[in-house]
């Protein structure tokens, strides 16, 4: 594959927004290269791999141990490089007063087979429904209307492996409260909902979240206690769920209809306060929401809940498609650096087809926005080896000097590989067509026919 040299000219400025993180210009061009190999590579390249993915001609590039430096050692914080991501966020969506912003709140599984890594142990894994060897990382992603973008992770560490760590032990709620919802600063006037499971439910976080001027909307375990309003008994709330009245309700959620028997009502909790209580049945299963806003109707509030598995997508693409979980990092700073890139450069693939208004109304979807600009990244790389080679050159000689442009250019685990198509392939008369029909058969193998036609040679 095909390094990184420059940038196409919308993530050019894109990245110019970051760059106030970064203190150091020499950080600053180590988070341009990495998130945009990011972008480039593919979805199981580990951070060595992607090291080799910026184009040594780029003049700017590192050996592997300056970009390990910028995950381990660089003066620059994840945390603010999370406010800075969720600031383009909201610029990009123009929110501002009366508007609502979505957190989700959930925490994924990353196995490990070895102890080196921090933050390692036996966990619960939910995907293989038992403990095994590995990381797990709260995570979050913001969502305005239907789109919907990750925005920061951070790691949790087992209680007895706290005391290698500078950093208090924090429970997974309360990494989520103090380390995800707490640093978030939104635009003035807009409104936050903050949306998790059960899992994450507790008076003191509802609490907490409220006095910070937010709402929450969360699922309740079927056993917790709740009041009538004006009565000073408690009752579980699935005994006085079976007491409402419940009535047909449909909601449109990630393009399906979804059609519930719903009953709703505000009641007490203790320590928390008034709440609403919306009832959800459907196909004999019975769920129980909380929300603290208590104007929101019972559709409303479902709709909210279903929008949280929207994260669980944050989870499968970004690994699939950016390699979340590929790190091949030991220290916590350096992995909570390496997620928050790889949050970041599904954020820009998400909004760099924006100003192509139609495109985005019809929502492309991640896959083909990730075409599109891996496409991008590798035109930049076609007009800078174009550029290099003398039109008015023999033929033989352009070829020479092609082949040795896309050794230096390539991934160099994939370099000779490239090449030895090129010595099969009989160019075409035009360089610019030699060098497309070249890509095409030893990189573009998986690109759609639409995303291929756009490298065709102009005559």
């Amino acid at each position: 594959m095909l390094g990184v040299t420059r940038l196409p000219p919308w993530f050019e400025q894109a990245f110019a927004a970051f760059e106030p993180v970064f203190t150091d210009s020499r950080n600053a061009d180590s988070f341009k290269h990495l998130a945009s190999t990011l972008i480039l590579g593919e979805a199981q390249s580990t951070v060595s791999e992607l090291s080799r993915g910026i184009s040594r001609p780029a003049g700017s590039a590192k050996s592997r141990r300056a970009y390990d430096y910028f995950f381990s050692g660089a003066d620059w914080s994840s945390a603010d490089l999370a406010q800075y991501h969720a600031e383009y966020v909201f610029d990009q969506l123009q929110i501002g007063a009366g508007d609502d912003v979505l957190l989700h709140i959930d925490d994924t599984f990353v196995p490990k087979t070895g102890d080196a890594t921090d933050g390692v142990a036996r966990l619960y894994n939910p995907v293989a429904g038992e403990t095994e060897l590995g990381n797990k990382v709260v995570t979050s992603s913001l969502q305005v209307g239907d789109v919907y973008v990750p925005y920061r992770a951070r790691m949790y560490v087992p209680e007895d492996l706290a005391p290698d760590f500078d950093e208090p032990f924090k429970k997974k709620t309360e990494i989520a409260v103090e380390e995800i919802v707490t640093p978030l600063q939104l635009p003035a006037g807009a409104a936050l909902t903050v949306v998790f499971d059960s899992a994450y439910y507790g008076d003191e976080r509802v609490i907490a979240i409220q006095n910070q001027g937010h709402d929450v909307v969360c699922r309740l375990k079927s056993d917790k206690h709740v009041s009538p309003r004006g009565v000073v008994w408690t009752q579980r709330v699935d005994a006085f769920a079976s007491t409402l009245e419940y009535e047909s309700t449909t909601i449109t959620v990630r393009g399906k209809e979804k059609t519930y028997d719903v009953a709703s009502e505000i009641v007490e909790i203790e320590g928390v306060g008034p709440v609403k209580i919306v009832v959800s049945e459907t196909d004999d299963t019975t769920r129980h929401y909380l929300s603290t806003d208590l104007g929101r109707s019972a559709a409303e509030i479902l709709e909210f809940v279903e929008h949280r598995w929207n994260i669980e997508t944050v989870h499968e693409e970004s690994n699939a498609k950016f390699g979340f979980k590929q790190y091949q990092l030991e220290g916590k700073q350096a992995i909570e650096r390496y997620i928050q890139l790889v949050f970041l450069a599904w954020t820009l693939v998400t909004f760099s087809e924006r100003a192509n208004v139609g495109f985005w109304e019809e929502r492309g979807g991640l896959s083909v926005r990730l075409d599109h600009a891996k496409e991008a990244y590798l035109v930049e790389t076609m007009l800078e080896i174009t550029e290099e080679v003398a039109p008015s050159l023999p033929r033989a000689e352009r070829r020479e000097q092609l082949h040795e442009l896309v050794r230096e250019f390539s991934w160099s685990s994939l370099a000779n590989s490239f090449v030895a198509v090129a010595n099969k392939y009989t160019p075409s008369n035009r360089l610019c067509g030699f060098y497309a029909d070249l890509i095409r058969k030893s990189l573009f193998n998986k690109m759609n026919t639409a995303s291929l036609a756009r490298l065709d040679p102009v005559h």
